[in-house]
């Protein structure tokens, strides 16, 4: 989902611009741009799922009639956990970028959908992430389908979520509609959404897990 310019109030995109400019801020001292400097091969795996994600955005579906309420695949927890929250959030307002560039959202919007489609998205997966390695043993089938498998699924939900409480709130949308329109098809999207997520971490796991900074064979595989 992403708002276009003119759905919401103006005084909501302006006050979304004051609350993603501490975000940008802290992000720019936060984000390990090292990394990327000194990895190459990391650095063109960013770059591809980053590809991905912005066909993920563009493969939408919704009507002209409703406009806001298009559905598509996030790709959130993917970036979250192969790259940390701070990769993540940059990986996911450059994808925003494009997908504004391209017309399939608003300038005027961009603020709101920052904060709605990526730094929301992101914090549900990283917080996720943090409480499974916390609470739960660390385990390759726990990271693969509790991280990944169901924290896709419940990344997507909380989308969702804060999606509708800022169409509800601003009077965009009344609640049955929502309901109609969108949130019934919220689950049957949350498990492709699981899916692909839980299947591109298995691959990278076994294959590279390199590439995967959530992840360790010292805490996860040896010794099990």
């Amino acid at each position: 989902m992403n708002f276009p310019d003119g759905l919401l109030p103006a005084s909501w995109a302006i006050g979304a611009h004051f609350l993603l400019a501490p975000v940008l801020l802290g992000l720019i001292q936060a984000t390990p741009w090292h990394s990327l400097r000194q990895r190459p091969d990391l650095l063109g795996a960013f770059i591809l799922f980053l590809g991905g994600v912005v066909l993920l955005w563009t493969a939408r579906a919704g009507l002209p009639q409703n406009p806001g309420l298009n559905l598509h695949l996030l790709g959130a927890t993917i970036l979250t956990l192969a790259f940390g929250w701070p990769l993540a959030l940059v990986g996911m307002l450059t994808a925003l970028l494009a997908v504004t560039g391209l017309g399939l959202s608003g300038w005027h919007a961009f603020s709101i959908n920052a904060l709605v489609m990526v730094v929301v998205p992101v914090t549900v997966a990283a917080v996720i992430h943090a409480v499974v390695r916390r609470k739960l043993p660390h385990h390759p089938f726990i990271y693969i389908f509790v991280s990944a498998f169901l924290g896709g699924a419940l990344t997507l939900a909380g989308l969702a979520a804060a999606a509708s409480t800022v169409l509800l709130a601003s009077g965009a949308y009344g609640f049955d509609e929502l309901v109609r329109e969108y949130l019934r098809y919220i689950p049957l999207l949350m498990f492709p959404e699981a899916f692909v997520s839980g299947g591109l971490l298995a691959i990278l796991v076994v294959y590279k897990p390199e590439w995967v900074v959530t992840f360790d064979d010292e805490s996860y595989i040896q010794g099990k």
